[in-house]
């Protein structure tokens, strides 16, 4: 099958909360552009939108003079997420699992779950001087 890229869109914003307005309109944009339903449009802007939660609170500790790349490329048979922050990155599986009754009460830790529920495929990228998410949602 060939997966040709039909288009590749990029948004850098400061670490800071307030800029997720910003991304949610850049994805807003982006998405226009593509055949997905309105839900799932919605269900890829939630998860872009925890992915840069994450980046800003977790990957550069809420240093506004860090900044969180944002990169969207619709293929043929599918839309590319990566989100790129300087933090070191964690291990997956030292997480607390949110839906263990136990955690239920807390008020953050459901971010990660969220993603991998909306989107089809995520990965996690450790690189010399950044971590990246990498999310798939296929057509």
């Amino acid at each position: 099958m060939n997966n040709m890229q039909v288009f590749d869109h990029f948004l850098a914003i400061p670490s800071d909360i307030k800029a997720i307005e910003t991304v949610q309109d850049f994805a807003r944009g982006v998405l226009s552009r593509t055949s997905y339903p309105s839900d799932i449009r919605q269900d890829i802007i939630l998860a872009l939108q925890e992915g840069v939660n994450n980046a800003i609170e977790h990957g550069n500790g809420n240093g506004s003079e860090q900044e969180v790349s944002i990169k969207m490329t619709l293929y043929d048979s599918h839309l590319e997420l990566r989100i790129r922050d300087k933090g070191l990155g964690f291990d997956r599986d030292c997480l607390k699992d949110p839906t263990d009754p136990r955690q239920r009460m807390r008020c953050k830790g459901r971010g990660l779950l969220f993603i991998e529920n909306y989107m089809d495929e995520i990965c996690f990228v450790r690189e010399d001087g950044y971590h990246e998410l990498k999310m798939i949602r296929y057509r």
